[in-house]
């Protein structure tokens, strides 16, 4: 049961420039404060969860990169060059892998962390995809049945999804510097 959570693996790596720790947690909890504080503050409401509201608006983008980041898990995975089995250069970055059913620490190779990542933007894109249909659709009723919790829940999940999404965008980023650059660069 435990292995359907491996896909969020990728958020276990450590680094000794602690760009994990900025890339996947720090500037997208940033740039969410800062676009939340930006929307609370505008004088006129933004549609957020309703027909065409922003929700709906990205929830299309989103669906769309679950095909890609599978795609380039795929490619990844199955690209033939020995340069993607070696271990990143020092201080490589450590991530856990399940071995015979026991967490270990290993040093990372481009490849197992490429394969990490994109495993867990691909998880990342199914989950907001889903969280957000679900919200779209419940919006409405929750706003009926219970309307005093409607304003503290719409910005609890509003700063959920959008941190949820520039985690995805800051990842994808990482990512395709990766793929962009750092693939083949030798050592």
């Amino acid at each position: 049961m435990l292995d359907l959570l491996r896909p969020f693996s990728f958020l276990t790596v450590k680094h000794p420039s602690r760009l994990p720790l900025w890339v996947n947690w720090l500037l997208p909890i940033l740039l969410t404060a800062l676009a939340v504080l930006g929307l609370w503050l505008l004088k006129s409401p933004v549609n957020i969860f309703g027909v065409q509201g922003l929700i709906e608006r990205v929830l299309g983008f989103v669906q769309t990169l679950a095909g890609f980041y599978i795609a380039a898990l795929a490619a990844v995975s199955s690209f033939n060059s020995p340069h993607l089995d070696r271990a990143m250069p020092d201080p490589a970055p450590t991530m856990y892998i399940k071995y015979n059913g026991v967490l270990q620490s290993v040093a990372a190779t481009r490849r197992r962390f490429l394969t990490s990542m994109f495993a867990y933007l691909t998880a990342l894109s199914i989950i907001l995809s889903l969280l957000a249909m679900a919200v779209l659709v419940l919006a409405p009723a929750l706003k009926q049945t219970w309307p005093s919790v409607v304003v503290p829940l719409h910005w609890i999940g509003l700063f959920c999804f959008l941190f949820a999404l520039f985690q995805m965008i800051c990842v994808t980023f990482w990512g395709l510097f990766y793929l962009g650059e750092r693939m083949l660069t030798p050592d």
